[in-house]
C-alpha cells in the first residue's frame, strides 16, 4: 500500500472545497493508494511532463508516483480548466 502526501497548495485548495466534492476526491485518492495500477479511477499519464492526471468530476488531480518509496504525492487539485496551465 502506498502512502499519500500532499503538497502545501494542494492541501490548502482541497480544504476550501465543499464537503461533498472534498469527500469524493479523498475517497478516490484512497482507492488509488490501495491499488495504483487499478483502472477504475480515471488516471492518465501527463503529456510533456512527469506525473499523472486523476479525474474526479470537474476536478483534476495532478500527482506523482514513486514506486521505490511507495509514495503518491498530490501536486495540484484544480478545476479542469485551471489545472494544466501550472
Amino acid at each position: 500500500m502506498y502512502r499519500l502526501k500532499y503538497r502545501h497548495g494542494a492541501r490548502n485548495y482541497l480544504a476550501r472545497l465543499p464537503l461533498k466534492t472534498k469527500t469524493a476526491i479523498i475517497n478516490t485518492l484512497h482507492a488509488l493508494v490501495i491499488n495504483p495500477d487499478d483502472s477504475d479511477p480515471d488516471v492518465r499519464a501527463l503529456n510533456g511532463r512527469a506525473g499523472f492526471r486523476l479525474r474526479v468530476g470537474q476536478y483534476r488531480i495532478i500527482y506523482t508516483r514513486r514506486d521505490d518509496e511507495l509514495v503518491i504525492e498530490v501536486v495540484t487539485v484544480r478545476p479542469r480548466g485551471d489545472v494544466y496551465g501550472r
